[in-house]
């Protein structure tokens, strides 16, 4: 099999899914037993964090039922190295098993074992966002890959992958609260327009009052038209004067809305007497190549 097919078959490269149609004897690679003291975690491993009590589930599963997927590892020397599983051997040494059942594999490039593993944690689908995005920005950094590439091999859309990857210009403290899923990547995505102090101070509040994402974003659409009442009456939700309330018609609120969603990013519409603008904002190189691919879509 190419290189190339390996990396964008993801995991399904790497373990076969038994039970479809394929049978176990008939794939080249073996499942051997491991001792799980010869195997190492994976250092290019996207998730940082592994809640305990998952793990205590996923050992208490596997005492009852035993191991009924094996892990994948890469050969390095006279030990293995974690291509994917990291969860499953984990939960395997809490549970005081000896061995574990594993495919090996003899990866020499140390920039495709990158990949590879990088890949097949971002293709999961209980990555929080920042973890998400702290692995396109190994793929990018470590391996050079370009957004496009990355979207590619992750099956996402270029827009998803450059929108995730804005994530980490948040402030610490909101990427943390996204790693906690305290806030989500709709939130995400309303709060990173502000200026950092500005952020972290509505995220804040957004999470202390259980904030829904079309709350948020409203108050961000007021902060920007400098419209939130300075000193957050009304409950803490900082509703704008009756007077201001106006400054649009419902008509051209809802255009605003359509384009913030319509291109991941802060939108306003200003109209006088004669004519009027439409301002998109942009943070770097890259958010402009995206918006511009969105606008141009049609002509290519």
């Amino acid at each position: 099999m190419a290189k190339k097919q390996v990396l964008g078959k993801g995991i399904r490269a790497l373990i076969p899914e038994y039970g479809e149609g394929i049978d176990a004897g008939e794939d080249p690679r073996q499942i051997v037993q491991l001792g799980v003291d010869e195997i190492e975690p994976n250092p290019h491993q996207t998730r940082k964090n592994f809640d305990e009590g998952h793990l205590q589930n996923l050992m208490r599963s596997i005492q009852e039922k035993g191991i009924i997927q094996p892990v994948a590892v890469n050969r390095v020397g006279q030990s293995y190295q974690l291509i994917a599983g990291e969860r499953r051997w984990r939960a395997t040494k809490m549970a005081g098993f000896e061995t574990i059942p594993a495919i090996v594999h003899e990866i020499d490039s140390v920039q495709e074992l990158m990949e590879l593993s990088l890949i097949e944690n971002i293709q999961r689908d209980d990555l929080n966002p920042i973890e998400e995005a702290e692995g396109y920005s190994d793929l990018v950094t470590t391996c050079l890959l370009t957004q496009e590439e990355i979207a590619q091999k992750v099956g996402r859309d270029r827009s998803t992958v450059a929108n995730t990857l804005r994530l980490l210009k948040l402030p610490r403290e909101i990427q943390d609260r996204l790693r906690e899923r305290a806030l989500s990547m709709g939130h995400a995505r309303a709060l990173i327009s502000l200026k950092p102090d500005d952020c972290v101070e509505l995220g804040r509040r957004c999470v202390q009052e259980g904030m829904s994402v079309r709350e948020l974003e409203q108050i961000v659409k007021r902060l920007a038209a400098g419209e939130e009442d300075s000193d957050r009456g009304n409950g803490g939700r900082g509703k704008p004067s009756p007077r201001r309330r106006g400054r649009n018609d419902p008509i051209t609120d809802s255009y605003e809305e359509k384009l913030r969603h319509r291109f991941a990013t802060a939108v306003g519409i200003h109209r006088s007497a004669k004519k009027g603008r439409v301002e998109i904002e942009f943070y770097d190189d890259d958010d402009l190549e995206r918006i511009l691919e969105l606008l141009l879509a049609d002509d290519y």
